[in-house]
């Protein structure tokens, strides 16, 4: 077992799955469906700027550190299919453009949730960014059609634990952080894609969780141009706490497989050939279940996109180092191993990192907009 991981925050339900290699400072009890909420604070250190390479002239460009105020196991055979397709490139349009002629101005959002219980803390933050993150659409991405999922990443329905025995079975609710869900409503609406990793969320149950089925304009696993609910967002992505140690790697390969993505898959659609996409993890301790490598990660996505390395942005949101004294309930990353979601994005020309300390995500997705601009600009589809 890999060495440098505090695991007090929490008591695991899968002892021998202890999330492994980042440090995480000072113990803080947190309830998992129980009556214990929790009470700590985090920072706020800023979002790191990682390299990236513009793909219009080839040359890599670093950028710095910043400080910002706001602080299915896939199968590899998922790596193999789609024949490459060669894009012209051209120079980037002007940026001021709202609909750039880049990517068509059509963009497809996937969201990669960690569910586990070391999320817990990570709510508040991820629920006060969801209008943070609407905002950027609606200003740095105005005239873009777009469509948002985000996806199971456990291969079941996580309302089971509302339903088993120790909540519904004999208390009648799902304990004090889950309120309102509405024991037994899974009859008639929990359904094979709510059972599929990789397929879209409609239905997020357990503590934190939104504990309804969403209701989403088209009548689609994910969000699509026209949607008028402010909350269809919040829907989807307050995926709770009730989830197994996920493997988001390769959860990611599973969500833009032909076999989801194709005629009759759950997320029928979602995938278009003229849209970039762009991938955001979302995880607080390391992704250890994950089989494929970052390399087979890479090769995957990018035969989901016709073989064209420049139509794929990847944004994560994970531990940074320990700047400073430690925060009680912040998770770091010790350095003792590689971040295997931070080797992921890298080997994408375009990606980005945030912390998962933050105060709040608004920035990170701030500035992670710019970036997908200028991947959009140079995504030139036929």
């Amino acid at each position: 077992m890999a060495l440098g991981c505090v695991t007090s925050r929490a008591v695991p339900r899968y002892p021998s799955r202890v999330p492994r290699r980042l440090a995480l400072a000072a113990a803080v009890a947190l309830g998992c469906g129980t009556d214990n909420s929790p009470a700590f604070t985090t920072t706020t250190t800023g979002v790191t700027s990682v390299a990236h390479t513009s793909s219009s002239s080839g040359s890599t460009t670093t950028s710095t550190s910043t400080t910002s105020s706001t602080g299915g196991t896939a199968e590899d055979s998922a790596a193999a299919s789609n024949s490459a397709s060669t894009f012209d490139m051209a120079p980037p349009p002007d940026l001021d453009d709202p609909t750039p002629a880049g990517c068509k101005g059509k963009i497809d959002f996937v969201f990669v949730i960690s569910a586990l219980f070391t999320m817990a803390g990570e709510q508040d933050q991820l629920v006060a960014s969801f209008p943070g993150f609407l905002d950027v659409l609606e200003t740095k991405f105005a005239g873009f059609d777009r469509h948002i999922i985000s996806v199971n990443t456990d291969e079941k329905w996580r309302g089971l634990g509302c339903e088993a025995a120790e909540n519904c079975g004999n208390k009648g609710n799902c304990g004090p952080n889950a309120m309102d869900y509405v024991c037994g409503s899974h009859a008639d609406t929990v359904f094979k894609c709510d059972r599929t990793r990789g397929a879209g969320l409609l239905y997020n149950a357990g503590p934190y969780a939104t504990n309804h089925p969403c209701e989403l304009y088209g009548g689609n696993r994910y969000i699509i141009e026209g949607e008028t609910d402010p909350d269809a967002f919040a829907c989807i992505a307050q995926v709770g706490t009730f989830g197994d140690d996920p493997p988001l790697a390769d959860t990611l390969v599973a969500a833009v497989s032909d076999e989801l993505n194709g005629p009759g898959g759950c997320n029928e659609g979602f995938l278009r050939d003229d849209a970039l996409l762009v991938f955001v993890f979302i995880m607080d301790n390391e992704d250890d279940e994950s089989v494929l490598s970052a390399k087979k990660v890479h090769d995957a996505v990018v035969a989901a996109k016709g073989g064209d390395e420049h139509a794929v942005v990847g944004l994560a949101i994970i531990a940074q180092p320990l700047e400073g004294e430690p925060v009680p309930g912040c998770v770091y990353d010790d350095g003792l191993w590689p971040i295997h979601l931070r080797e992921v994005i890298k080997t994408f020309d375009y990606h980005h990192e945030g912390n998962i300390c933050a105060d709040s995500y608004d920035g990170f997705f701030s500035e992670a907009a710019d970036l997908v601009h200028e991947a959009c600009n140079a995504f030139i589809p036929q």
